[in-house]
């Protein structure tokens, strides 16, 4: 009985490392995608992101103007944090990213600005036993503005 017991136990205990290994991969892919995807490096980004999010990617880099990089010149946006939701599913997480000093994306004609902070959420699937960022669509901060 006690053999089994600690078996049981051992097993427990491996999954829940397994679990801790891949969410931290998790995380660190996310920050890697975040730190691109809001430094206008969108090759690096679409590294961390699955193959259909190249759309999305493709488009964000269309619409990047040079103001847009002129801004990023003089300060580049920073991730504060990465805090992961489970989904579900052991194949997908969401990320909650806090980017600081990021470039809100504007209407065509639109001067960019800067935004101080902004709250995101983005998905993550386990593919092929690799983290990735699932892009549904550009994302949008979650903060409300004070206006």
């Amino acid at each position: 009985m006690k053999k089994l017991f600690i078996l049981a136990l051992s097993a427990t205990l491996a999954a829940c490392q397994l679990s801790t290994d891949s969410d931290e991969a998790a995380k660190d892919v996310a920050q890697q995608w975040a730190e691109a995807f809001f430094n206008c490096d969108f090759h690096e980004a679409e590294s961390c992101s699955t193959p259909e999010s190249s759309s999305w990617l493709h488009f964000a880099a269309a619409n990047t103007m040079p103001h847009d990089i002129d801004l990023l010149n003089e300060r580049n946006a920073q991730v504060e944090s990465v805090q992961l939701q489970s989904a579900g599913s052991d194949t997908l997480r969401t990320a909650v990213l806090k980017v600081r000093d990021y470039v809100r994306p504007t209407a065509l004609g639109d001067e960019s600005q800067r935004e101080a902070e902004g709250v995101f959420h983005v998905t993550m699937v386990l593919r092929d036993g690799r983290w990735l960022v699932r892009m549904e669509g550009l994302p949008r901060s979650e903060k409300q503005s004070l206006d």
